[in-house]
């Protein structure tokens, strides 16, 4: 599983820092259009999540995992055909439906393979290992565009197409891990429980709301806010964003194993109010772009330092949490509802960036941003969750 995510974190890397210069610089898309798409893609996803997640406790994360690859494969080897932008809406339609499967099952099928005691490891692994294919394949794309070479661009997609393939390759491999037997499924049909009771669950949907402010206020203020800032009011040359981003992806991969270590014996409900108190002080970090013209570089470098911390903490912790709380019977249904919460921070996310910063007010952003991190670490410190099972050796 954890080469399969590397390679094709490879592919994503390829064409991730160029979705919106494809979409507007190449295919000749307005801003506001590219906006529209990539916000309809969110709700694309948030709309299919729920009908993954049963599927995922009916049939196993594997089959289900298996269907979102090739999926995916066939729509982002697609995204090079692009001209118009019923051709966007159409195959980027496809594309989020994809994605929307693998998250979840891909979550699922880690879970069945790793222990309780062991998840911070896998999760803080395939982060790390996630963020060394993006900027691996972010370093190669960055040798092959070129404005003046639209076919530059559909290669990188169509390479980012075959990655999915290859990663579903390596999935084939797994044999029965996260198949359901005939039996299986006919046990957990008789079994109570659905939707319902992933609502009623008091707890995981105190993390639920947790999760969402936290991505709303951190991950999804990414893309757009921070670029946005950092060049509008640090007047940062976009070339020195890139040095930003690798500082943030070279710290995750070289310090996520170790950082996995420390976090064994934290309290998750500690690990989490941990990451957000460091993504208030990230953005905190950022204010100083906005304040001296000469700290703009140092600024956003060092903001994106911080931000990294609390990634690597946020990362393995929160989908252990979730995986915890989750009957076995219902985890696909826990897994998914978790992957709603970026999908609906990625869709609130730049639409309040952009009202914000558009108008001038960049301090109300940053003064909202801290402050509303600051009460989403406190009310994740005050999580009851359920304590670690306890790992004991064999003789």
């Amino acid at each position: 599983m954890l080469l399969g995510i590397t390679l094709s974190a490879l592919g994503n890397g390829l064409v991730l820092p160029f979705a919106f210069v494809y979409l507007h610089s190449v295919r000749g898309f307005s801003t506001q259009m590219a906006g529209v798409i990539f916000s309809y893609t969110a709700i694309v996803s948030l709309v299919v999540a729920p009908f993954v997640g049963t599927l995922i406790d009916k049939w196993g994360p594997k089959p289900v995992l298996i269907t979102s690859l090739v999926i995916s494969g066939f729509g982002y080897a697609s995204v090079s055909q692009i001209r118009t932008v019923k051709d966007a809406f159409l195959i980027l339609t496809v594309c989020a439906m994809g994605q929307s499967g693998m998250w979840p099952s891909q979550g699922a099928l880690n879970t069945e393979l790793t222990p309780d005691h062991l998840r911070e490891r896998i999760y803080g692994s395939q982060f790390a290992l996630l963020n060394l294919g993006l900027g691996l394949g972010g370093m190669v794309s960055s040798l092959i565009v070129s404005l003046e070479n639209p076919q530059s661009f559909e290669r990188l997609y169509i390479g980012d197409g075959i990655s999915f393939f290859v990663y579903l390759g390596v999935v084939l491999t797994l044999r029965e891990a996260g198949h359901r037997t005939k039996e299986e499924r006919v046990t957990r049909a008789k079994l109570e429980g659905g939707w319902g009771d992933v609502i009623r669950d008091k707890t995981f949907v105190k993390v639920w709301f947790v999760a969402l402010f936290a991505i709303f206020l951190s991950y999804s203020q990414l893309e757009m806010g921070f670029t946005s800032f950092a060049t509008s009011v640090g007047h940062v040359k976009p070339s020195r964003l890139a040095w930003a981003y690798a500082v943030n992806t070279a710290v995750i991969a070289l310090f996520q194993l170790w950082i996995i270590k420390r976090l064994e014996k934290l309290p998750r409900r500690k690990g989490l109010a941990i990451a957000t108190l460091l993504w208030a002080l990230s953005w905190a970090v950022l204010s100083m772009a906005g304040i001296s013209k000469g700290l703009a570089v140092p600024a956003i470098i060092l903001c994106q330092f911080v931000f990294a911390l609390g990634e690597m903490i946020w990362s393995p912790v929160l989908p252990a949490v979730v995986n915890q709380l989750a009957p076995e019977h219902l985890r696909g249904r826990y897994n998914s509802a978790s992957t709603n919460t970026w999908q609906i921070g990625m869709i609130m996310g730049p639409a309040s960036a952009g009202l914000l910063l558009g108008s001038g007010h960049w301090k109300l952003w940053i003064g909202l941003l801290m402050f509303g991190l600051l009460l989403v670490s406190f009310f994740a410190s005050r999580l009851k969750l359920p304590e670690r099972e306890i790992h004991l050796p064999s003789d």
